[in-house]
């Protein structure tokens, strides 16, 4: 049985409905195989007039509006002539480019994409930092994310045609930020982390996945901003632990235990359960079995986990377990672990911590037992992740801290805190001792002959 095909009339002849449709009709490109892409996502079409033949990208994904764009471009040429035809379609091609701004595209992206609401924020205020200093566009002295300043500052970068940043662009901006830093080398390894960082996730809202939906209401200009530009290698991110986790515990229960006991918790989960900051923000009491002696990490009505893998439970110690179970014995009808006047937001707002307060002053408690870094709280992790991996090995310490990947936990975490030697040297400067040096090196000397 006949099927019909796009571009066909109800209940007509194919080869009928074809030859009614003249290439100044839409329905006419819309026949299988007259509309093609030729090494891009946009639909292009060929077509001959007055013996001169041409061929034409239409700057389209979406099928239905390459067909229009074809039947209009082919009809002015009749008409008018080819000089007419191909000087209206590079003005028409150059007018929907120069609507096509990075706004529009963090707008289509924002909704297309579906990513997390936090993941879509860092891939944005990357894009916006790296077009905002490759056009030297600065922010004001209160353009802190916030208020009136912030925003003339976004609107200025969103107002940027998608095609005034090439790859060239991108390439001489990623130099400039590395030889800004090339004199130290603390600051020469913080920028190439830095650029890796903003480049890795400004180029999710050109990902493959989502780059075609994008399309079809946004013209994307080629070759893309970050085509071609390579990543720095990354320094070593490996943890060298400077802290005293065991003296910090021990201090912590002194100093804060009874005074401060919100800030005490915070350290526990951190130091002791390996928690990241947002987990520990909106934690349940209900996650807490004490008869299993288990903390269950998991996505709630109130947070969602950073994936699928950071699912899990943390075995708790008697002496862990005693105090969170006193904690809970003092306000038994609390719904989180961390008691804050802040109601929880919605994950599909901005990241807002609903216990900042309490973390700022952990933060500046941990300052002042000498955690030098610029996230103490998460140093607080990466010992717990030591220490286990010391104490029972990378796997396990992978598991603890729930990584998706233990190359994760090998390459970042895990610092070595146990003391290895050889042992097969043991004793072997204590039995040369009494050896003379020239001996010792020499070896046993040889007899004369007589």
């Amino acid at each position: 049985m006949h099927q019909k095909t796009a571009g066909e009339l109800p209940g007509k002849d194919s080869a009928d409905s074809r030859a009614k449709f003249s290439k100044g009709d839409a329905r006419y490109w819309l026949v299988p195989g007259r509309l093609f892409k030729d090494e891009s996502a946009d639909y292009s079409c060929r077509f001959s007039v007055r013996g001169r033949r041409g061929q034409f990208c239409l700057a389209t994904s979406n099928q239905a509006t390459a067909a229009k764009r074809a039947s209009e471009l082919f009809t002015i040429i009749v008409t008018k002539g080819w000089d007419a035809g191909c000087a209206l379609y590079r003005t028409a091609d150059k007018k929907r480019n120069a609507q096509a701004t990075f706004g529009t595209l963090i707008a289509t992206a924002t909704k297309l994409s579906t990513a997390r609401r936090h993941s879509l924020d860092a891939y944005t205020k990357a894009l916006r930092c790296i077009v905002a200093e490759i056009k030297g566009i600065r922010a004001g002295e209160n353009a802190d994310g916030k208020g009136s300043a912030h925003a003339a500052w976004r609107e200025k970068v969103d107002a940027v045609p998608l095609a005034d940043i090439t790859p060239a662009d991108v390439m001489a901006w990623k130099n400039s930020r590395l030889r800004a830093a090339e004199s130290d080398p603390l600051a020469k390894r913080r920028a190439a982390v830095t650029v890796n960082s903003l480049m890795r996730n400004a180029k999710s809202l050109f990902g493959k996945k989502l780059l075609p939906f994008i399309e079809q209401s946004v013209t994307i200009p080629r070759p893309l901003p970050f085509d071609g530009v390579t990543f720095e290698k990354p320094p070593s991110m490996r943890y060298v632990s400077k802290v005293d986790a065991f003296g910090i515990l021990a201090v912590a229960r002194q100093e804060l235990a009874e005074k401060e006991p919100e800030a005490f918790k915070v350290l526990l989960l951190a130091l002791v359960c390996g928690l990241r900051r947002s987990e520990i923000d909106h934690l349940l009491w209900r996650s807490f079995d004490f008869g299993r002696k288990v903390l269950r990490v998991e996505s709630t009505e109130f947070k969602e986990l950073k994936s699928e893998d950071s699912a899990g439970e943390i075995d708790l110690d008697d002496d862990t377990l005693a105090i969170f179970r006193g904690f809970r014995a003092q306000n038994p009808k609390a719904a989180f672990v961390i008691e804050s006047p802040n109601k929880p937001r919605s994950e599909t707002k901005a990241r807002c911590y609903r216990c900042d307060a309490t973390f700022k002053r952990v933060l500046e408690w941990l300052r002042e037992q000498g955690v030098e870094s610029s996230k103490p709280l998460h140093t607080m992790r990466k010992e717990i992740g030591s220490i286990i991996a010391s104490e029972h090995g990378i796997f396990e310490a992978s598991r603890y801290l729930r990584h998706s990947d233990i190359r994760i936990t090998s390459a970042i975490y895990a610092d070595k805190k146990k003391t290895i030697t050889p042992k097969s040297f043991d004793g072997l400067l204590r039995g040369a001792a009494s050896v003379p040096i020239n001996q010792a090196k020499a070896g046993k000397p040889k007899k004369r002959k007589a």
